[in-house]
């Protein structure tokens, strides 16, 4: 704080009257804002042919991204990333067909995915289960040991976020396992499996293989990305 004292001069008749006045002012730095600064986090997207499929002629997809995304840059995996690193560009994001898990979930060995335990992620989405679709398989809870059973070889030991989603097509067996999954652990769950009642959200129009064609189109990948975006927003 600072002040200054302040004289003042009058005058009367031939007399001179000297005034001084104590002003007290205080002046106060504006205050600084303290920009947070936000930790890089990696984020590990756990998926199927809806986050990454090959090329595969036989079945006339030419793509090398998500089924059935008009391009690279369209699929749900892309569109997440793009928000990902606009929250903060050192992010790091790895998605990753687990296919094998979804139908041999049972048995598989996880040494399979050391690549992504080495990838140290802060925050896993599980993004599949379109794969399992016996009934006997979806349904059982030995899948539920499995899935935590696959996080917990993922995280190795570190703390990890975990969000689920249900499955892009109905499969009841499946919602109820991941549902219990999010009560038990905790885990925000997203549901997906409303989007492939309209037409409007795969690409049946585009391909004359229907199982290529039930997969997302561009519209239905774009609302994949925006209600795990919703989320994983709170996780960043």
């Amino acid at each position: 704080m600072k002040y200054f004292k302040m004289t003042y001069l009058r005058v009367y008749g031939s007399g001179l009257v000297i005034y001084t006045l104590a002003s007290f002012l205080f002046f106060c730095n504006p205050k600084e804002e303290t920009i947070p600064v936000k930790t890089p986090k990696k984020v590990l997207i756990l998926g199927n042919s809806i986050t990454w499929h090959p090329a595969s002629p036989s079945i006339n997809w030419f793509g090398n991204w998500g089924m059935a995304a008009t391009a690279a840059d369209k699929d749900f995996l892309s569109l997440l990333t793009d928000k990902i690193k606009e929250n903060n560009e050192q992010n790091e994001v790895l998605g990753r067909n687990v296919y094998p898990f979804e139908r041999a979930y049972e048995t598989i060995s996880l040494t399979e995915f050391e690549d992504l335990k080495t990838f140290k992620a802060d925050i896993i989405v599980i993004r599949f289960g379109e794969n399992i679709a016996e009934p006997e398989r979806a349904t059982t809870p030995e899948l539920q040991g499995a899935v935590n059973t696959f996080v917990d070889y993922l995280a190795d030991g570190r703390p990890v976020k975990v969000i689920l989603t249900t499955p892009f097509w109905t499969n009841l067996g499946v919602n109820q396992n991941f549902l219990a999954l999010s009560e038990q652990n905790k885990w925000p769950l997203i549901p997906l499996h409303d989007l492939s009642l309209a037409n409007e959200n795969m690409a049946l129009e585009r391909f004359e293989n229907s199982s290529v064609g039930r997969h997302p189109g561009d519209l239905g990948m774009e609302r994949i990305a925006s209600r795990i975006w919703a989320v994983l927003a709170n996780e960043l």
